[in-house]
């Protein structure tokens, strides 16, 4: 797929998923890096970050959003494709994301970085999030 019909594609569903940072404060920001075969590709196929609008609002951009990334998330493209299949509700794509993470599978991989400190996410209401979801 191409580079901007994927983002498209992604777009498409995160901004209709507010629910994937229930819990969290405004401008809570991911930073996206997609790849095409391994998380550990130099080159990204794909670069956005996705941040906490509003109460009711994810926006997706691929220009920085002018704040610092909480998390930094790193999937090839079948992984991301496959997790927002079917447009799964935030419960079953974070069972989606566990089960990618605990079983990996080759073209299917997803990673993660914390990129600020675990007290300032807290204070950005991790805390609850990670309850929720069961990080």
């Amino acid at each position: 797929m191409e580079a901007k019909e994927l983002y498209e594609e992604l777009k498409a569903y995160f901004s209709k998923n507010s629910d994937l940072m229930r819990h969290l404060s405004i401008n809570a920001c991911w930073e996206y890096i997609i790849t095409e075969e391994s998380t550990h590709e130099e080159h990204a196929k794909l670069h956005y970050y996705l941040f906490k609008k509003d109460v009711k609002t994810l926006e997706m951009t691929e220009e920085n959003p002018g704040f610092k990334p909480d998390l930094i998330l790193y999937f090839t493209e079948k992984a991301v494709l496959d997790l927002i299949q079917d447009n799964p509700s935030a419960d079953e794509y974070y069972a989606l994301y566990h089960d990618m993470m605990n079983n990996p599978r080759s073209g299917i991989e997803v990673d993660n970085k914390l990129n600020k400190s675990s007290l300032k996410l807290l204070k950005l209401g991790y805390r609850a999030y990670q309850r929720d979801f069961k990080f």
